[in-house]
């Protein structure tokens, strides 16, 4: 009679284990595939962080700001380039910076700003778990000086 209460015994024990064990194994595949989504999400920031510095440093020689937001584009061309938007402005003789005039208004000295901003999804539920949200705006921006054409 031991025999059997002592397997009924032990067969609970295997239970609860087997709960344990699903239990912190949710809870670190949660862990680990959040580690993945925000090392996505700080790629993305990354490339847009690249693209807006690609897109300064032709912005340098070249005033046609098509090229400019091409460069960017091509400099994430990975991205999901719905979500990605692009900005040129322009700071004539030290002043505020504005949307770019033509290409015959620019001045050697004149700054040039290209700024991007990209929309990343998250994959996983744990940012909205934490109050973090279901997506990530990341901003970039890079300014470098008009040398002339």
């Amino acid at each position: 009679m031991s025999d059997v209460s002592g397997r009924a015994h032990r067969s609970r024990e295997e239970g609860a284990a087997a709960v344990e064990f699903a239990i912190v194994a949710s809870l670190l595949f949660l862990l680990v595939f959040g580690i993945i989504d925000f090392g996505f999400g700080f790629h993305a920031w990354d490339a847009s962080s690249n693209g807006a510095r690609e897109g300064a440093r032709l912005a340098a020689v070249n005033p046609d700001t098509t090229a400019i937001v091409a460069r960017v584009r091509a400099a994430t061309s990975f991205l999901d380039q719905s979500l990605l938007t692009v900005t040129v402005t322009c700071s004539h003789n030290g002043g505020g910076f504005a949307a770019c005039g033509p290409s015959s208004t620019w001045a050697a000295g004149d700054l040039v700003r290209v700024a991007v901003a990209y929309r990343y999804d998250y994959m996983t539920p744990l940012p909205v778990m934490v109050g973090l949200g279901s997506d990530l705006m990341v901003r970039a921006s890079s300014e470098s000086r008009f040398e002339g054409s």
